[in-house]
């Protein structure tokens, strides 16, 4: 039976409403979702939409709701973090649902949201679903599965998927340093081949990422210009064993720096990459476990999924800046050509 007629619904008397099929993970956050979610379902009720509204549960995840309910909507919008997204398009590729997607953001560090510069503000970001427009964002996969932002193996993978919930909305991107420290003694390298569209490297690694966000966890960071969501590329982060322990806590300052000139540290950008290892490991993928084999293959799937964003605006300051430059430049060359 479709949301629309059966789950909890907002709506109002005028025609050709937009369908929107909003799913909220309510252990987001502080609980933040589940606090907001009538606020949120209003606003887009009172913006001539007709909101179904699922709460995501160990029963009913979230990429089984955008998969049971995505095609009957005509904009999917998700209330949750970064794992609660990262479940949506999943569920998505998976089932086919072309729709536009629509990203409340309402975790513990947000690092897609931020990445994407999207507004962290719940009720800011329910408008831009409203007066944004689609703008396609690349999908990875891994193996048979998918991914947005990073697939990593070895040191501070645990760090990820291990950090308590009750932690990460206490202390919020702190907790996932506290535990990064928590694990420096149980670092150990795997020996990896990597064979990129771009590059082949091989060596024992403590550390590797393939990566398509600004920020991983508030500890790896890229610079802005290096990240491009939906130009087919991924950053490739591999790290080597260092000869000294203490090695290791330079390595994460000149990650935190965003400083990669480190003998230790390699990094490039591919659109295909094959790890084959020595042993079977347990990825970080999107921040959950996923258990990967001897040979893990990733790949970009460019454009996979349009994501709604805001219509960026210059300032009254920038536009006469930018009328300055062009009026400059007509007047060199009408000057060169005189």
């Amino acid at each position: 039976m479709s949301i629309f007629t059966e789950g909890v619904i907002l709506k109002r008397k005028k025609t050709d409403r937009t369908r929107v099929l909003m799913i909220v993970n309510p252990r987001s956050g502080r609980r933040k979702p589940f606090l907001s979610a009538g606020k949120i379902a209003d606003l887009f009720a009172n913006r001539n939409m007709e909101v179904g509204i699922y709460f995501t549960s160990l029963d009913y995840n979230a990429d089984y709701l955008v998969n049971e309910h995505g095609e009957e909507a005509e904009i999917v919008a998700c209330c949750g973090g970064d794992g609660t997204i990262s479940d949506i398009i999943k569920g998505m590729m998976k089932g086919g649902v072309q729709k536009p997607l629509g990203y409340i953001p309402a975790g513990t560090t947000n690092d897609l949201a931020r990445s994407l510069g999207m507004q962290t503000n719940m009720m800011k970001s329910a408008k831009t679903i409203v007066y944004g427009r689609p703008r396609p964002l690349d999908v990875g996969s891994f193996d048979d599965d998918y991914f947005i932002y990073i697939a990593s193996f070895g040191a501070f993978t645990e760090v990820s998927y291990a950090t308590p919930q009750k932690a990460k909305n206490l202390f919020g991107r702190l907790a996932y340093l506290f535990n990064a420290f928590r694990y420096m003694n149980k670092i150990s390298s795997h020996h990896v081949k990597v064979n990129a569209d771009t590059r082949m490297v091989e060596g024992d690694y403590i550390f590797g990422a393939v990566t398509n966000s600004k920020s991983v966890a508030g500890i790896f960071k890229f610079d802005d210009d290096m990240v491009d969501f939906n130009d087919g590329l991924y950053e490739v982060l591999l790290i080597k064993k260092p000869k000294k322990k203490l090695e290791v806590i330079g390595i994460l300052l000149s990650m935190l720096n965003k400083s990669y000139k480190n003998e230790n540290i390699t990094l490039f950008r591919a659109s295909e990459v094959d790890f084959i290892m020595d042993e079977e490991l347990d990825w970080a993928v999107d921040g959950e476990c996923m258990h990967g084999g001897r040979r893990v293959h990733i790949k970009n799937n460019k454009h996979a999924v349009n994501i709604i964003m805001r219509n960026r605006r210059l300032s009254a300051r920038k536009r006469r800046e930018r009328a300055k430059q062009i009026a400059k430049a007509k007047k060199a060359a009408a000057k060169q050509n005189s």
